[in-house]
């Protein structure tokens, strides 16, 4: 705890005058995470100062690189509970945590939130070429999307950015030991009753490092070899275990 607290006073005395007259400076502790073969996630710092008054508000979006989901709706048929519709939505945000100071509804009206894309509501919804939803409500399937997403911690909103001295700001960056790697972008916005006074952005790097960083690339690189070896790896693993246990 006091290790944050004289690194962010260190960090906000290293700026220069008219830093500190600005709106909004904020930081991270780290901008970059690596990914090895004994990664179980990462909580990031993340801190700033802004000149505060009454009715201030600070909200922090943190969003991963986009990628392809695949979404599938149940239906009970002949007593079963099977498959009957799916649909592939694109560049959906393969992380995304939003924290506020207070809940988003104290902050901004629903049509502000809606303009600067805040909160898990707003995440764009888009269906893959040749994808379509003809059975229920779209609504309903955001709502499995952003449930399942949550449910597997690759999406979260809360009101956890505390600040201090009505000065200082902070918040925690949780990210999961399923992230993938890629720029995760990190925008922090400085709301004042209701209207959005000024936005500052950042970037975290997470990568692959080691032995798991060398697979990963051949996989992406030579994905037939790949999956050639995984099949022959399991066949061997699989002959090995019957071996050793069937004496």
């Amino acid at each position: 705890m006091m290790r944050h607290f004289f690194m962010i006073l260190a960090v906000l005395l290293a700026l220069p005058t008219s830093a500190m007259g600005e709106l909004l400076v904020a930081d991270l502790n780290e901008k970059e995470v690596a990914i090895t073969t004994d990664f179980d996630g990462a909580e990031l710092l993340l801190f700033g100062t802004i000149d505060h008054e009454s009715h201030d508000d600070v909200v922090i979006i943190v969003e991963g690189p986009p990628k392809p989901i695949a979404i599938r709706q149940k239906s009970r048929v002949v007593g079963i509970w099977i498959n009957t519709e799916s649909a592939t939505l694109q560049q959906i945000p393969s992380f995304y945590q939003i924290s506020s100071t207070r809940p988003l509804l104290l902050i901004a009206s629903r049509e502000t939130q809606a303009k600067y894309g805040l909160g898990l509501e707003h995440i764009p919804f888009r269906l893959a070429a040749g994808s379509a939803i003809s059975q229920g409500d779209p609504a309903e399937w955001r709502e499995a999307l952003i449930r399942n997403m949550r449910a597997q911690g690759l999406w979260n909103q809360d009101s956890d950015v505390s600040v201090r001295k009505k000065v200082l700001f902070r918040a925690n960056i949780d990210l999961p030991t399923n992230v993938l790697p890629g720029k995760y972008k990190v925008r922090i916005l400085h709301f004042r009753a209701g209207a959005l006074l000024s936005e500052t952005d950042s970037l975290i790097r997470v990568e692959k490092k080691g032995v798991s960083a060398q697979i990963f690339q051949f996989a992406h690189s030579h994905p037939p070899i790949y999956g050639i070896g995984a099949v022959c790896f399991a066949v061997f693993m699989g002959w090995g275990a019957a071996r050793i246990f069937g004496r």
